[in-house]
């Protein structure tokens, strides 16, 4: 008999994040309108929607990046600065403010994750270097260290801000879009290593819009269009009618698909198409 994965895992401490009836307004525009939603330890909670649904705009409350409008947000178990101070919490933005420009190895990105443990001005002990070398290892990217960030690729890139979250040892991850731009090769890299961190107990909570990706990524998926459409299992949330309502897509119907036998069952992708 096959093991089915539960949708939450059992509490392995303080959740990740929780955000409790958020609203946040941003201009004349309402982002989020009374979102409540619990990302628990140990789990990948993935958020999908739309483009404007407020999946960003989720990820930057919890980095104290917006300020809400009504509602609280919690983050470890704390409030947000305080939260933030501890070093437990590691983002990687949908598009990386590194200058390629920059002389800055690929090493010396990772170091910055290190940042916990060094302070502003101590300077990196073996510690901290072996930390480095093993999270660049561990993406895959060991042959590179001393190569300058500008001469990286896209997805090498991304995998280099996934070891600074390693090399960091954060408790909970916020990733906006890891998937874009990504090949094959990186995009395998990043689940294995957020599937090993929340086996651990870590929490990650990922913006994604790369359907293929969510079942072997996703513990539990958020559906967002400004308000929570739903929260639970892949297999409850990812149906290709709940999918096509969401991102406003109309479903395939019989009498779109070929007469012929034997075709393949409708997925996800193709109600979105």
């Amino acid at each position: 008999m096959t093991e089915q994965r539960l949708p939450y895992s059992p509490h392995l401490g303080p959740p990740g994040a929780v955000v409790t009836d958020l609203t946040v307004d941003r201009g004349n525009v309402r982002a989020l309108d009374s979102v409540s939603l619990t990302a628990a330890a140990g789990e990948i909670t993935v958020l999908l929607g739309p483009n404007g649904s407020g999946k960003s705009t989720l990820l930057e409350s919890l980095l104290g990046l917006v300020t809400p409008t009504a509602g609280t947000v919690r983050v470890l178990g704390q409030p947000v600065r305080k939260a933030l101070r501890s070093g437990r919490v590691a983002a990687v933005p949908q598009k990386d403010a590194i200058d390629e420009r920059f002389p800055i190895t690929a090493a010396e990105v990772v170091m910055q994750g290190r940042r916990r443990f060094t302070g502003p001005w101590r300077r990196p002990s073996a510690t901290d270097r072996d930390a480095v070398a093993a999270a660049l290892t561990r993406v895959g990217l060991d042959a590179v260290a001393s190569r300058g960030i500008g001469e990286l690729s896209g997805g090498q890139r991304r995998r280099v801000l996934l070891a600074r979250c390693l090399a960091q040892e954060a408790d909970l991850l916020l990733l906006d879009e890891p998937f874009n731009g990504m090949d094959a090769g990186s995009e395998e890299v990043y689940i294995d290593v957020l599937r090993e961190l929340t086996a651990a107990g870590r929490t990650a909570l990922i913006s994604t819009h790369h359907l293929t990706t969510v079942d072997r990524l996703a513990d539990s998926v958020a559906l967002l269009n400004g308000r929570l459409v739903a929260h639970g299992p892949v297999a409850e949330t990812t149906t290709p009618q709940i999918l096509s309502t969401l991102l406003g897509a109309r479903p395939r119907t019989v009498d779109d698909t070929p007469a012929a036998s034997g075709s393949a069952p409708i997925t996800a992708e193709e109600a979105l198409s």
